[in-house]
């Protein structure tokens, strides 16, 4: 069983937790929002593990150590953004955009990698092994700063040519 530590929680963290978890709170209608907020809280103030608070709450230990790191890391912030909100909140420099620019126009093959073509995870994937951005970037990350700068992304596809070694290769095409 693997501990999932959480730093110490500030008095103002905890009131704005509480308030997350007041249903009088007409700032917070996200179900999912007060749910983050209780685990931190009881990992936190009630010092329970993560199995227990699976227990208590019926949400995955991966989901309970995600939060509770977003917490460690961010605060208040972390628990209360989504993904796609959250994505604002990492700092891409100007030289890490320009790096994300630059890679998704470049042949995978050019800098020694075993495929042709990039997909959106594969460039998120590339960018955090090469530690071009502290934290990663997610895939919807990368396409959003593509898009920002006019690149056009596509899904990339296999297409089969009449370049295939099989002899049937066209009886087969064929039905």
């Amino acid at each position: 069983m693997r501990y999932t530590p959480i730093r110490n929680i500030s008095e103002e963290e905890k009131r704005e937790l509480y308030d997350l978890l007041d249903n009088n709170n007409n700032n917070n209608n996200n179900p999912d929002i007060k749910y983050r907020a209780k685990i931190v809280l009881l990992a936190g103030e009630e010092c329970y593990t993560v199995p227990e608070i699976r227990e208590m709450t019926n949400i995955y230990d991966k989901t309970i150590r995600k939060w509770i790191h977003r917490f460690n890391d961010y605060g208040v912030k972390g628990i209360i953004f989504t993904q796609m909100d959250y994505s604002g909140m990492i700092k891409v420099t100007d030289k890490a955009r320009n790096e994300i620019l630059h890679i998704s126009s470049t042949n995978p093959r050019e800098i020694g990698l075993k495929f042709s073509t990039w997909s959106l995870r594969s460039i998120a994937g590339y960018v955090k092994e090469k530690k071009l951005i502290k934290d990663g970037i997610s895939h919807t990350a990368i396409r959003d700063i593509l898009i920002e700068y006019g690149v056009e992304w596509r899904h990339s596809k296999t297409v089969l040519g009449s370049k295939s070694k099989d002899p049937e290769y066209d009886l087969k095409k064929a039905h």
